[in-house]
């Protein structure tokens, strides 16, 4: 424990300051694999360098959450590695040793170690040590192959019984042409609305402005569905989700069917596979 001592014999002692130096830990979220050896890249980019390869399945711990990408924890089955000039007895010497998914400059960082962060070294080659992977390390797997593992029941909305309190009227922009439109006023009241019984992961970004196009359909009552409204894309006989919508029941069942953008904020639920959108302004457009 560190102390300063003071002009009058006492000690001034640092360990609550100490702790408050210290940095938060990240909120993790479990997801789990789905897709035959899935690849974890360096970066959130399809194109990126893929790093390692995880099984059906398998369960990551999260960090973030974004509408393509996970960034996650790399798992013990990678292998990442540091320059062996700035290690000294799994010790970390320098300011800032960064880490790398190869033995070269030219791989890819994924993450910074500071001085006297301990490691534990697997490996070596010529000037780099081969590492377990650092919790200060991120890799990034797509969207669409994980899920989020909830740790409890997803609750059901009874969408039959009314509420006491019924979802605020998201603002209609009706088209008038092509290059014109009007507008109507839209109540704080929107903003500020987020169902209760939505069981929200515990992630960065929730409640992010978003803006999605589609047609708008109902979903059947059931286990994962957030609510009974979603946004689809129609591909020919293909229908593809993109996002539920949670608003005004009655406003909603009015715009059935129609191809409507939706700009509103987006909230990723436990154990459900797409976002949840509170709409604040729902537009009819023509369909594309």
């Amino acid at each position: 424990m560190n102390r300063i001592r003071l002009g009058w014999g006492g000690w001034l002692m640092l360990a609550a300051l100490a702790a408050q130096a210290e940095p938060a830990t990240p909120t993790l979220t479990p997801v789990v694999v789905h897709g035959a050896r899935v690849n974890l890249r360096a970066k959130p980019a399809a194109d990126a360098e893929p790093v390692g390869k995880v099984a059906e399945g398998s369960v990551l711990q999260a960090k973030s959450l974004r509408e393509d990408w996970v960034e996650v924890v790399p798992p013990e089955t990678v292998e990442l590695w540091v320059h062996r000039d700035f290690v000294k007895d799994q010790t970390v010497t320098a300011e800032k040793l960064y880490i790398r998914t190869g033995r070269s400059i030219n791989h890819s960082v994924v993450g910074t170690m500071v001085r006297g962060e301990k490691l534990a070294v697997r490996g070596e080659f010529q000037d780099w040590l081969k590492i377990a992977p650092s919790p200060a390390a991120s890799l990034w797997v797509s969207r669409k192959l994980v899920e989020v593992q909830s740790s409890a029941p997803v609750p059901t909305a009874d969408m039959g019984t009314p509420k006491p309190m019924p979802a605020p009227i998201a603002m209609v922009t009706t088209e008038t042409n092509a290059m014109s439109t009007a507008t109507t006023n839209v109540t704080s009241a929107v903003a500020r609305y987020v169902p209760a019984d939505l069981n929200l992961v515990p992630l960065e970004g929730q409640g992010k402005s978003v803006s999605m196009e589609g047609v708008l359909r109902v979903v059947g009552f059931g286990f994962r569905h957030p609510s009974r409204y979603r946004l689809v894309r129609l591909n020919g006989r293909n229908v593809e989700t993109l996002c539920y919508i949670r608003g005004n029941s009655e406003q909603l069942n009015s715009l059935l069917d129609q191809f409507l953008r939706i700009q509103g904020r987006q909230y990723w639920v436990n154990g459900v596979d797409y976002p949840v959108i509170i709409p604040d302004r729902i537009s009819p457009r023509a369909t594309p």
